[in-house]
C-alpha cells in the first residue's frame, strides 16, 4: 500500500458530508475533515445546530441539497469517502 492510500484510507472515517442550512438559511452542504479527536463529540452534536470549524476543517462545500457529482469523486479521490 502506498503512502497516499495509507492517508486516504486514514482519513475517510473521519470525513462526513453535512447537509443543513448555513447562518442565513439557504441550504447548504460541507465536507467536513474531522480532527479525531473530536470525532465522538461531532456525531453527538451532529443532530443540531454546529459550527463546523470547533470540529475540524471545511474541505468542500456549496450551496443546494447536495454536493455536485465532480466534487464527491474528488472526496472519493482524494480523501477516501464513500460515505452518503
Amino acid at each position: 500500500m502506498s503512502f497516499a492510500d495509507r492517508v486516504r484510507r486514514e482519513r475517510a472515517g473521519n470525513v462526513f458530508l453535512v447537509r443543513g442550512n448555513d447562518s442565513t438559511g439557504r441550504a447548504a452542504w460541507y465536507f467536513l475533515l474531522v480532527d479525531p479527536a473530536k470525532r465522538t463529540a461531532f456525531q453527538r452534536a451532529s443532530a443540531g445546530e454546529l459550527e463546523l470549524n470547533a470540529y475540524g476543517r471545511i474541505i468542500a462545500s456549496g450551496y443546494g441539497a447536495g454536493p455536485p457529482a465532480a466534487v464527491r469523486a474528488r472526496m472519493r479521490t482524494e480523501y477516501g469517502f464513500t460515505g452518503e
